[in-house]
């Protein structure tokens, strides 16, 4: 759900022009001198603007971009009037709470008995409609309902920021650059096609649209007319929001009767390093291995595939994710969040949360921690990616792997016990020399 790239259509105007142009007649002699260079196409003066002038610069520079991928400078004029770099984005960032938070405090925020309450009561007060949509797609109302709920609250905060100044700060600077850009030329592309008012087209941080929080490119794939009115409206709509939601997940591969996954338990010695989200193994291999339900029943039989995941790590809950978690995940590539929406849904349907014991008495760890663990694998020679602070996919593979190294249990989870044996061996490490 993600890019929309300005480059091929730049590409047809350049071959477009090529095909027009009549061929010179022949030249005997070089030219005295070299030809004019060719001017930038005339598009009507853009609006004032906030931002310093390398800022205005981009803005001034993209509109040729957004032009060539077919928006009319007319649409350009009205995104950009009043816009400005939003400063507090880069902090945001770094601290998306899906991978910074612990995840027992993540999904006690996010699965508050207030947030089960009001997703019964929407339940109740939509059945027509979200049975409607589930007879339909095959994705189940308590998924949606559980989507809704973890995006906007259920639509009682769609975002704050204007959601062309957001993308064009993004596009212009940062790590998401290219991403932006895409995001941006799909929401011009939406303000074309729709009577919307561009102030009032909100957004989270990140550009996300409506009560489900579609990314711009994701609404002309999957955006779906749910109230039958004629129109698609994500702000104001839960109607088209839900179905839109139920049509992404749909033709994703959402597998309709199958659960997102179970709480298991595993026996004594388990291997630790095989519980990785990319490890799929049949289930009956797993039970062959004595893995079992929470509750030490049998897991059920079949060939379904699953990934063991340990959210935190070798001391907290134990569980077995199916295709349909990961289907979620394509939503938020957050465990944690994938989670928090799969628990909220079995809570809508008096199902338990996890059973087994989370680490609470373990110490979170700040950005400056997370940092130091990067850091200190990389001095030991694992890759651990970018030094971000973000403790993603990357930095845990390399933890996993000094863990094996130092025969320790390989569950790939960040302590601080650990970090003070990474910083211990770090610094044992010569530093490199210029």
């Amino acid at each position: 759900m993600r890019h929309l790239s300005p480059v091929p259509a730049t590409l047809a105007l350049l071959v477009l022009a090529g095909c027009v142009a009549r061929p010179a007649p022949p030249v005997l002699f070089p030219p005295a001198s070299a030809p004019p260079v060719a001017q930038a196409p005339a598009f009507p003066p853009l609006p004032p603007m906030g931002g310093d002038e390398k800022f205005q610069a981009f803005v001034r520079a993209f509109e040729t971009t957004a032009v060539a991928a077919g928006i009319t400078p007319e649409t350009y004029n009205r995104a950009m009037a009043g816009i400005a770099p939003v400063p507090s984005l880069q902090p945001i960032i770094n601290e998306q709470p899906e991978f910074v938070r612990p995840v027992w405090a993540y999904l006690d925020g996010a699965v508050s008995p207030r947030r089960i309450a009001r997703a019964k009561e929407l339940l109740a007060q939509n059945a027509t409609l979200l049975s409607s949509i589930e007879a339909r797609t095959g994705v189940p109302k308590e998924i949606l309902v559980a989507i809704w709920g973890m995006e906007t609250d259920y639509g009682r905060d769609v975002g704050s920021y204007n959601v062309f100044a957001t993308l064009l700060t993004q596009a212009y600077d940062g790590p998401r650059q290219r991403y932006a850009q895409g995001e941006l030329i799909a929401a011009l592309r939406l303000l074309q096609q729709n009577d919307y008012v561009p102030s009032q087209m909100l957004s989270s941080w990140a550009g996300a649209i409506g009560q489900t929080q579609f990314m711009p490119s994701t609404f002309f794939k999957y955006a779906t007319d749910g109230d039958g009115d004629g129109k698609i409206d994500l702000w104001h709509s839960p109607a088209d929001a839900l179905a839109s939601t139920a049509t992404l997940f749909q033709r994703e591969g959402w597998e309709a009767g199958k659960p997102w996954g179970y709480e298991v338990r595993l026996p004594e010695g388990f291997a630790y390093q095989d519980a990785d989200l990319g490890n799929l193994r049949p289930l009956s291999e797993w039970t062959g291995r004595g893995v079992t339900l929470v509750s030490g029943a049998l897991l059920p039989q079949g060939e379904d595939m699953a990934a063991l995941y340990l959210p935190a790590g070798a001391q907290g809950p134990a569980l077995l994710l199916l295709d349909n978690f990961r289907q979620i995940m394509k939503y938020n590539n957050a465990a944690s969040y994938a989670l928090a929406v799969s628990i909220l849904a079995d809570r809508m349907m008096d199902r338990p949360g996890i059973q087994a014991s989370w680490p609470r008495d373990e110490k979170p760890l700040a950005r400056a921690e997370r940092m130091r663990f990067q850091t200190d694998l990389a001095a030991l020679g694992y890759d651990a990616g970018q030094v971000d602070g973000l403790l993603g996919r990357k930095t845990r593979i390399a933890l996993r792997q000094y863990q094996l190294a130092h025969g320790l249990p390989a569950d790939a989870y960040p302590t601080w016990e650990m970090l003070a044996l990474l910083d211990n061996d770090a610094s044992k490490v010569a530093p490199l020399t210029q």
